[in-house]
């Protein structure tokens, strides 16, 4: 059973395992492979990636967005948050914890690392995809969707620098 087999013996661990498990169903094996991976990938322990992982997974579950496709958009902003942290300084957790905060609306932490997103933003993007004039859920996943895009196009220049700071001074401090 993978559940146990998560750091046996390790409490946090566990429950990081068993949230995972609540929050991903069908893709836990594959959140999984990604948390045991992360101190390589992401610069996060197993436990802490599966805690950011179920967070950020539930959160975009709420959000709207598709059960097929939040594993893969969760593990793509763990690692956006480990770039940006390579980019702009301070830990992968803070920068994770940034984009969680502005899946919920909240603007002012991702400031930090570059990406100025305002309401009218999201709603131009909206308009320009199509997505404008949508209410309850269906808003509420066009929104998310406008964010992400918002997102991936002002953070453009940060991918890929946790790999490239890997191995650094500075990487490995980090």
């Amino acid at each position: 059973d993978r559940h146990r087999d998560f750091h046996a013996g390790d409490r946090e661990a566990q429950q990081a395992a068993g949230a995972l498990e609540a929050t991903f169903g069908d893709a836990t094996a594959a959140m999984t492979a990604n948390a045991e991976a992360a101190a390589g990938t992401v610069g996060l322990s197993e436990a802490a990636y599966a805690q950011m992982a179920s967070t950020i997974g539930s959160q975009l579950g709420n959000m709207g967005v598709a059960q097929d496709e939040i594993a893969g958009t969760t593990d793509a902003l763990i690692a956006k948050g480990a770039d940006l942290a390579a980019q702009f300084g301070g830990s992968t957790a803070d920068a994770v914890s940034a984009l969680s905060s502005l899946m919920r609306g909240e603007r002012d932490p991702i400031e930090r690392y570059g990406v100025s997103l305002s309401a009218a933003a999201i709603e131009a993007q909206k308009a320009r995809t199509g997505l404008s004039g949508l209410t309850g859920e269906a808003d509420r996943a066009a929104t998310t969707q406008a964010t992400l895009a918002l997102l991936s196009q002002q953070t453009a220049s940060s991918t890929g620098a946790f790999a490239r700071e890997t191995g650094t001074a500075a990487g490995a401090q980090a």
